[in-house]
């Protein structure tokens, strides 16, 4: 546990953490819910999402436009958003708000009224039109549906227009009523406030949530080597090539993120150096990382003109496998591990950081850390640690890959080009 980090467990089964900071002004707070796209099927998906942007709507206390007026009052946004396996809402208000602000995201949680479904199932209508019409966001939505094929963790998460056009009201409350339960919601506060009044102020707002039954979810099952092409008349060709990851709670977590810092992560990136900055194939190359509760998803993104795609891709297989022989760079290991700890500090900084790593960390099951725990288990990360999940989690042939672009030729000679590299990075 941190010091200064206070966990409380309601009747309910909800769970109450607050991190006293003495020091700022700002408090930061957050509620999540343990239901993302994941936990949806196929006739109801993106049900989720929708019953997210729903909670704006209005509730037994608070109407759609006090909400609003009230964090336009406070100085601060209240956002919402829908994972594949949580959904949150937090804001960032002065203390003597607190009490107003938490009773205003209480309500939405705990009982939304569910208005004017069809006004917001035309903006999700218009969100998942955006969507579709931007290429370098399309192309992973691809890329979960052909490394995660029929699974719901593959899907969108804002769902389809068609499903999202079957949802009805029915169907909202039923979904509302099965995840909203006390056991799978968490809040989480950071600032200048005691644990005992965040208690208090919980358990006056939150009210009519009751345990429920926390459902287990399917393990998800990765295919390996699969290609989605879909022609659009675009300038760029935008790839994305993924593959099965590791859970939250595996210890090699910390050895993924030294990895991915190497590969995609930053400035001094192999990518970003090799494709971007030596060669100047692309604008943007980067890498990420995807945690979910037994597996997880490695992703690499770029867009090119077509021209271009060969080479760049046959640059990003090369790297590949240099990483995988072990071939690394005098100080690569050390600036990866120093730019991590960085930012874990920085980042600390922020009580929106400290709220959110609490609230993730209990929705999740997470063991909380301190600060030095965590530094101390980047600093233990070895080159053998990364090499060893280089191997298993980036094999060229393994990986599945998606292609938005004009020019299919161009696509399969860039695929020849990654799945068959030669020799090691120059």
């Amino acid at each position: 546990m941190r010091p200064g980090v206070e966990v409380t467990e309601l009747a309910s089964g909800l769970r109450v953490a607050s991190e006293f900071r003495p020091d700022v002004h700002g408090v930061a707070l957050g509620s999540w819910i343990r239901v993302g796209s994941r936990d949806e099927d196929t006739h109801d998906a993106g049900v989720s999402h929708l019953l997210e942007h729903l909670l704006f709507r209005g509730t037994a206390r608070h109407d759609a436009l006090t909400i609003a007026e009230a964090f336009d009052r406070f100085g601060s946004d209240l956002a919402a958003s829908t994972s594949r396996e949580e959904t949150d809402l937090n804001a960032r208000v002065l203390a003597e708000h607190l009490s107003e602000a938490i009773d205003i995201v209480g309500s939405m949680v705990s009982c939304p009224e569910f208005n004017d479904i069809e006004p917001e199932r035309e903006v999700v209508l218009e969100e998942l039109a955006l969507y579709d019409d931007t290429p370098d966001d399309l192309v992973h939505d691809i890329l979960g549906e052909t490394l995660f094929p029929d699974q719901a963790i593959g899907r969108p998460i804002a769902g389809t227009a068609a499903s999202v056009e079957g949802l009805d009201e029915s169907m909202i409350r039923a979904h509302h009523a099965r995840h909203y339960t006390g056991d799978q919601v968490v809040v989480a506060v950071a600032g200048p406030i005691e644990h005992a009044a965040v208690l208090d102020m919980v358990e006056a707002s939150f009210t009519g949530l009751g345990r429920g039954v926390v459902h287990d979810r399917s393990d998800a099952v990765a295919a390996k080597g699969e290609i989605a092409f879909t022609e659009r008349d675009t300038e760029q060709t935008h790839i994305a090539i993924g593959g099965a990851g590791i859970g939250r709670k595996d210890e090699r977590r910390f050895a993924l993120a030294v990895l991915d810092q190497i590969l995609g992560g930053g400035a001094a990136s192999r990518f970003w150096q090799e494709i971007r900055e030596q060669r100047g194939l692309v604008y943007s190359v980067y890498t990420y990382v995807s945690y979910f509760e037994e597996s997880g998803q490695i992703g690499l993104a770029l867009g090119t003109r077509p021209e271009n795609l060969e080479e760049a891709l046959s640059v990003a297989a090369t790297e590949i496998l240099d990483l995988s022989a072990g071939g690394f760079r005098p100080g690569e290991i050390e600036r990866a591990r120093d730019n991590l700890k960085a930012r874990l500090l920085l980042n600390m900084d922020s009580t929106v950081a400290r709220m959110s790593r609490l609230g993730r960390s209990l929705i999740s099951d997470i063991p909380l850390m301190d600060d030095a725990e965590v530094a101390r288990r980047i600093d233990a990360v070895t080159a053998d640690d990364v090499q060893s999940l280089m191997r298993e989690l980036y094999a060229p042939e393994v990986l599945c890959v998606s292609g938005i672009g004009s020019d299919r030729a161009a696509f399969d000679r860039a695929m020849d080009a990654f799945r068959q590299p030669v020799g090691g990075a120059a």
